[in-house]
């Protein structure tokens, strides 16, 4: 009895603490894999396990880099290029092995888009999401 109470005060808190969350209806979507959420940058990071799946970002004074960063490998940008038809060359980015597919927030069909990454991710889409340089989620809180 005392862990389902310690776990229904986590996921309360969480649902508190949403109102601060960026993009709260992201979250929604994914709540059900029990992902790590970790604020930092500016940026509120998703983990899975050991996997950096994306990071979302709602600021006032940067607003150029908001929305729905999904963090990928550099094999595969091409191939996510497809899911996201309509986003222009500049919102994927390689740096050596890594890869971001950025879905901003000021673009029409960011809602549809982040909805697409989310049904993705939940259907285990290996594409998005990489390993960390530190192989886990530390320190982040667990939606459990």
């Amino acid at each position: 009895m005392k862990a389902f109470r310690e776990r229904m005060n986590r996921v309360t808190d969480f649902y508190k603490s949403k109102r601060s969350l960026p993009f709260p209806f992201i979250l929604d979507q994914v709540i059900s894999l029990r992902p790590t959420i970790k604020r930092m940058f500016g940026f509120t990071y998703v983990y899975l396990e050991d996997r950096l799946l994306f990071s979302l970002r709602e600021s006032s004074k940067h607003r150029s880099s908001n929305g729905m960063w999904l963090f990928t490998t550099a094999e595969h940008l091409e191939s996510l290029r497809n899911e996201f038809p309509l986003l222009s060359g500049r919102y994927r980015w390689r740096s050596r092995n890594n890869g971001w597919v950025i879905l901003p927030s000021k673009l029409e069909n960011f809602e549809e888009y982040a909805f697409k990454a989310c049904e993705l991710i939940l259907s285990g889409d290996r594409r998005i999401g990489r390993v960390t340089r530190a192989g886990t989620a530390q320190f982040g809180s667990r939606l459990t």
